[in-house]
């Protein structure tokens, strides 16, 4: 009799285990995009591809697209303007240089790594070309050089032909002095206040910088 009960009690609970399982997938959220101008740009605009930075690019030494330019992105979607339309063309040569069909575009010893590749392909995956950068972006709680602005630097701002080659190499130090400095490049967004030139910078970005000053550029 007590056998009976268990396996009642056991079969009811099953059922209730398999009509509770959730089943409608479209509710459901999708995961982050991979966003041009948080992922894709600090790539291309950086170490060896520190060429297509704004600076570099279209220059009377080299020919490389610029892929920071700040009107490139208009309502999350990278807009045919003339100096962006560069980009969208070679979305699928871009797509086969992160497949190894092709070396890269602009020739010499460049190369992606397997993480780099693997964010190119996602990115070319999701169809149209998209942004997102201030879906995953978090400003909340306590903003530090060491943790969020030295990954922010050496990602988008450091390279051959930019700051630590050309330009000069910025510490924390050389911000804190240059706070009047950062804060008219973030709140134009890179497109006044940079003694380079302008620059394109995310929402993400000139956010996360806003949100340390007003911190008081914790170290």
């Amino acid at each position: 009799m007590k056998k009976g009960i268990i396996l009642t009690t056991l079969a009811g609970l099953l059922v209730i285990y398999i009509s509770s399982c959730y089943n409608n997938k479209s509710d459901i959220p999708g995961l982050p995009k991979v966003s041009f101008l948080r992922d894709v740009v600090p790539v291309v605009t950086s170490g060896a591809c520190g060429c297509h930075n704004n600076v570099n690019a279209n220059s009377t030494s080299n020919n490389a697209i610029a892929f920071s330019l700040p009107d490139t992105v208009i309502n999350g979607q990278i807009v045919r303007r003339p100096k962006s339309d560069a980009i969208v063309a070679r979305v699928d040569t871009i797509a086969q240089w992160a497949n190894d069909k092709i070396s890269h575009p602009g020739g010499g010893n460049v190369f992606l790594t397997e993480n780099q590749k693997i964010l190119f392909r996602k990115w070319k995956e999701q169809g149209q070309p998209y942004d997102g950068g201030e879906i995953v972006c978090d400003v909340t709680g306590s903003i530090k050089y060491s943790t969020h602005i030295v990954s922010i630097y050496n990602g988008t701002c450091k390279s051959a032909g930019c700051h630590g080659g050309r330009g000069p190499v910025l510490d924390y130090n050389k911000m804190v002095a240059d706070k009047n400095t950062l804060l008219v490049m973030m709140n134009s967004g890179g497109s006044s206040g940079h003694p380079g030139g302008v620059i394109g910078l995310s929402s993400c970005v000139t956010n996360t910088f806003k949100t340390w000053i007003v911190q008081g550029q914790p170290q």
